[in-house]
């Protein structure tokens, strides 16, 4: 620890979850200890706790049971097609369907059937059974969680616990988040030029601690970070006032701190996400002054079949089928359905949530703070909200609404973010 802050041989970052590969959800550590307090099963917050872990462990083992059937009558059908010397791969097996009989063309049929069905071969089936027997086995483990990691328990505050291995775990979502930042392929990275410092308090799978993502805010704010990008969120915080004073402490040295809205399709203003992304202080919202909370959109003001002919936005328009919203707590909209960025192998994948739109928005604001160093957090905000790109009279398709809302009434800027003109308007700012 030769600079003396806490954390030993830190050079470019640090891993608070240590060897830690998983986490269960907040909600399943939430069951625990109110269990551990005596709450009764008829105690409000306890019974939408439970449904809260009810809901998700059916849709998980739901899911991993599908596949893991769906799985085996692909390869069941594999050796069928294998006893009589044909081929198994699609691209091979859709040349000479039509040629097959009796057993061998109902092989066939379930191995193009299955990727008409799920959009995806018997590899890609293989990843997802993988990824759902993990997180039935995790998702809902009632373990400690300071067991697993070693640290204290009772010392928010604690310094000094993972490890600086942040790279031992091969993690897709942050490589993806981190690809769309600085990646310094054409098309992918919004500002190949940034120095990046890698926290990770995300576990690749369950939900993060308020402990490790305070620390890590604070871990930030403390070594030179000028942005802070951060692509999670949950729906449950055992200690959400130790989280509010981090962002409250990176917001007292100027550092812009930029938040996924998360994909429940919610009004985040009616169904509270954590981090806070605003609090109350009498009855009305106090924002952050460097908060900037970003939404998803698509490629399409208007859906189409021919612009969207896999139908990757489940027909819904600029606005995410997926996407939170809120006209008082979204700042902006950015890219986030299919976005190509980087992945563990040297590989690069599509993937989709508000967690690729909020590292487009960061990759902007690092330009800014680039060109622009003295700017203060709270005006690179300003600057990001004030020339987004506006949708007058657009009207969307919004999850759960029976009639299109206007596209400009989902976030505080009513917009999608342009780099172009966050740029100019912050040179004009600059001139002046």
């Amino acid at each position: 620890d030769d600079d003396g802050n806490g954390y030993i041989d830190d050079y470019h970052g640090w891993n608070f979850l240590g060897t830690t590969e998983g986490l269960s959800l907040e909600a399943t550590r939430e069951m625990v200890r109110l269990r551990r307090l005596g709450t009764p099963v008829t105690d409000t917050y306890y019974k939408t706790v439970m449904d809260k872990i009810n809901t998700d462990k059916e849709e998980t083992i739901g899911v991993r049971d599908g596949v893991i059937s769906t799985l085996t009558q692909v390869e069941d059908a594999e050796k069928v097609l294998r006893s009589g010397n044909y081929p198994v791969k699609r691209a091979e097996l859709s040349k000479i369907t039509s040629t097959l009989s009796g057993k061998y063309k109902d092989a066939a049929n379930t191995i193009m059937t299955t990727y008409l069905l799920f959009g995806m071969d018997k590899d890609q089936l293989v990843d997802v059974r993988d990824e759902y027997i993990k997180k039935a086995k995790v998702l809902y483990d009632t373990t400690d969680t300071y067991k697993l990691i070693g640290d204290d328990p009772n010392n928010l505050s604690e310094k000094g616990y993972g490890d600086n291995q942040y790279n031992k775990h091969p993690e897709k979502h942050g490589t993806h988040v981190c690809g769309i930042i600085c990646s310094n392929i054409p098309t992918i990275g919004q500002a190949p030029f940034v120095k990046f410092m890698t926290l990770r308090t995300i576990p690749d799978e369950g939900d993060e601690r308020d402990k490790d993502v305070a620390n890590a805010i604070r871990y930030a704010t403390d070594n030179g970070a000028d942005v802070i990008n951060m692509s999670a969120g949950k729906y449950f915080s055992p200690n959400p006032e130790y989280v509010i004073e981090a962002m409250k402490y990176a917001e007292s040295k100027s550092v812009v701190f930029v938040s996924s809205a998360g994909n429940e399709g919610s009004d985040i203003e009616q169904v509270i996400n954590y981090p806070r992304k605003f609090v109350m202080d009498n009855g009305s919202i106090n924002y952050f002054s460097n908060l900037i909370v970003v939404g998803s959109n698509s490629w399409m003001k208007t859906w189409n079949s021919a612009k969207d002919p896999n139908n990757d936005n489940s027909d819904y328009d600029l606005l995410a089928s997926f996407s939170n919203y809120s006209g008082k707590i979204v700042d902006v909209f950015a890219p986030g359905v299919q976005i190509r960025s980087t992945v563990p192998g040297g590989k690069f994948e599509y993937l989709s949530g508000t967690s690729m739109s909020s590292p487009e928005v960061t990759g902007i604001v690092a330009i800014l703070k680039a060109y622009f160093p003295d700017f203060t957090a709270s005006r690179i905000k300003a600057i990001i909200d004030e020339s987004a790109r506006k949708y007058p009279g657009l009207m969307v398709k919004v999850r759960g609404k029976n009639s299109k809302v206007a596209f400009s009434s989902l976030s505080r800027s009513g917009g999608v973010i342009d780099a172009y003109k966050a740029f100019v308007l912050a040179a004009g700012i600059s001139s002046k």
